[in-house]
């Protein structure tokens, strides 16, 4: 309750633009707490390309601890294609392959365009209040003149308090979104090299069968 009577008077304070700016500050950091704890488990729990290669190699399945896209994606190859080593199609099986690692690739980077949206929005609201602080500083100012400084001020707070609130979700809601977008192109990256790993033991392993 000490929190909502907070932000209640942060929001008479700094007029009604508080109400978006706090909703598109608690939006944002949904999403941001959503891609972190995914990517903190992508990281703790990966699947290596030897363990991979073997389960083609045994034709049998995924360990269960074993949570990222490059899991994801063989666990649909397996599904769906994959019929084991004697029924290997060669070029086929790859371009098969290649269609379940987009399936991951395609949601990498989801959430993450939204946060820097939210991030490039809030300041934009916080302008808005400072512009509306401004313009009820103006009207107090045309009404009684320069000698009501308490009238005065509080448009002046208004402003600056919209401003500052803006400023202060966008800067921590853009570093945080540049910083997973960073280690999600390094996934995309690894995912990439698990791709053509697999790929090369399709061929190889299509080229055994076909002699």
């Amino acid at each position: 309750m000490e929190i909502f009577g907070i932000f209640w008077e942060l929001v008479e304070t700094g007029g009604p633009i508080m109400i978006p700016i706090g909703l598109i500050s608690l939006w944002m950091w949904t999403l941001i707490v959503l891609k972190a704890e995914w990517i903190l488990r992508v990281k703790r729990r990966p699947l290596l390309t030897s363990d991979a290669l073997r389960c083609l190699e045994e034709e049998g399945g995924l360990k269960k601890e074993a949570c990222c896209p490059r899991a994801g994606a063989l666990t649909f190859f397996l599904q769906h294609y994959f019929r084991g080593k004697a029924f290997l199609c060669g070029e086929a099986d790859q371009l098969l392959f290649e269609v379940a690692i987009r399936r991951q690739v395609q949601g990498l980077y989801r959430h993450i365009p939204t946060i820097m949206i939210l991030a490039a929005t809030a300041p934009l609201l916080g302008l808005l209040g400072t512009v509306s602080g401004l313009v009820e500083t103006f009207r107090v100012i045309g009404i009684y003149g320069m000698g009501n400084a308490q009238a005065m001020a509080s448009g002046i707070k208004e402003a600056m308090i919209t401003t500052q609130a803006g400023l202060l979700v966008a800067i921590p809601g853009i570093l945080a979104g540049q910083a997973m977008r960073k280690e999600i192109r390094n996934i995309h990256q690894n995912v990439l090299v698990f791709h053509k790993a697999v790929s090369q033991w399709l061929e190889k392993e299509w080229q055994k069968c076909s002699v």
